[in-house]
């Protein structure tokens, strides 16, 4: 891992474990000291990512943000969170304009 995702998970393990203590990815992104890039903090999103896919990181999200999982119930609830409606899944929906 990076050196800014093993900021991001030492904080988080410290701070942020389950989904109680879920913490604002902004709000995690200024309390590790990476400045905001885009209006999502979208390089720390990137990275947490990245953790979770390539190196296993038992991290979630929910409408609070980022926590550690730490039962059944919470991953079920972090996995349901990422599995709503992506932009591709709304293009298919929305289908052709007719004028």
């Amino acid at each position: 891992m990076t050196t800014e995702q093993n900021d991001i998970w030492n904080y988080l393990v410290n701070n942020c474990q389950g989904i109680n203590k879920a913490i604002n990815v902004s709000d995690l992104a200024t309390a590790v000291g990476i400045p905001p890039k885009g209006t999502n903090n979208d390089d720390v999103r990137n990275w947490i990512t990245d953790m979770v896919i390539k190196h296993g990181k038992q991290i979630g999200t929910c409408k609070k943000g980022v926590f550690i999982i730490l039962t059944d119930f919470e991953r079920e609830t972090a996995a349901k969170f990422v599995e709503r409606d992506t932009k591709a899944d709304a293009v298919r929906r929305n289908g052709n304009y007719i004028p």
